[in-house]
């Protein structure tokens, strides 16, 4: 709730008369914007899941805190990309963000292989779906002309990467 909270803030802050379709067509400074506050509130999120015991997360505290620090990279890229002003798809990123996490959980990665009750075709059937949702996010990106083929290349882009990344960096392959 705390992200929906501050992207209504923000686009209320500009225009006091807001409507829906402000929300897909923000400014570059409200994207920037809206980045510099997903990375603080991701950042704290991911200190709140590393302080927690062994006993709430269990063996699973790795891969939360890593899908969470690959989070928090994705959206630096962003906020990098952005800066330089080029616009990606934040929608297109998430959803490939989530894929590529269920193709590297359904593999035997060092360090979550321990996991007792892992089923790799759960993994499997939960990156079928987001494949299915990612179609339908850049189908309705593009239907909408709310971002161009690039814009969303850029999300797909930093979306497939930053998973891959800090899962090289998190196990060491």
């Amino acid at each position: 709730m705390i992200p929906i909270f501050y992207t209504v803030m923000i686009v209320y802050k500009e225009n006091r008369d807001v409507e829906w379709e402000q929300f897909s067509d923000m400014s570059m400074l409200s994207r920037k914007k809206l980045l510099a506050y997903t990375i603080i509130y991701n950042v704290i999120f991911l200190l709140f899941v590393i302080s927690l015991s062994h006993a709430f997360l269990g063996d699973y505290k790795p891969m939360f805190a890593s899908v969470l620090m690959a989070f928090v990279f994705s959206m630096m890229l962003s906020f990098v990309l952005h800066l330089l002003n080029i616009k990606n798809s934040l929608h297109a990123l998430n959803a490939s963000f989530f894929l590529v996490y269920c193709l590297i959980f359904s593999w035997k990665i060092p360090g979550i292989e321990s996991l007792e009750n892992t089923k790799e075709i759960l993994f499997l059937i939960f990156a079928g779906v987001n494949f299915i949702a990612l179609i339908g996010v850049i189908w309705a990106r593009l239907f909408t002309k709310a971002h161009t083929v690039k814009e969303i290349g850029y999300g797909l882009l930093v979306g497939i990467l930053s998973p891959v990344i800090l899962t090289l960096l998190t196990y060491g392959i």
